[in-house]
């Protein structure tokens, strides 16, 4: 059994990074986030397309991700703002 497993999102609308249990990985579909915000998401590769990790959760409800070899820490509205693929 391999430690990081793949996040199968439900066929619902709105699924969001938020929602990915720690240690599973998602495909990012799109962003919901304001222009300016969904713009610094895509420089630190947070594009659609781009395979995305949940490492751990952190206080106030945000998460760390991984994209490649970095990690990023994120709030949980940004998570929310960005919608994964099945």
């Amino acid at each position: 059994m391999s430690l990081i497993s793949t996040f199968r999102a439900p066929t619902s609308v709105g699924t969001s990074l938020y929602d990915v249990p720690v240690g599973a990985q998602a495909v990012i579909d799109a962003h919901t986030a304001p222009a300016s915000a969904s713009r610094r998401l895509r420089e630190l590769g947070l594009r659609p397309g781009a395979c995305v990790t949940v490492v751990q959760k952190t206080s106030g409800g945000g998460r760390v991700v991984r994209v490649g070899n970095t990690r990023y820490a994120l709030g949980g509205s940004a998570l929310r703002s960005i919608s994964v693929a099945a």
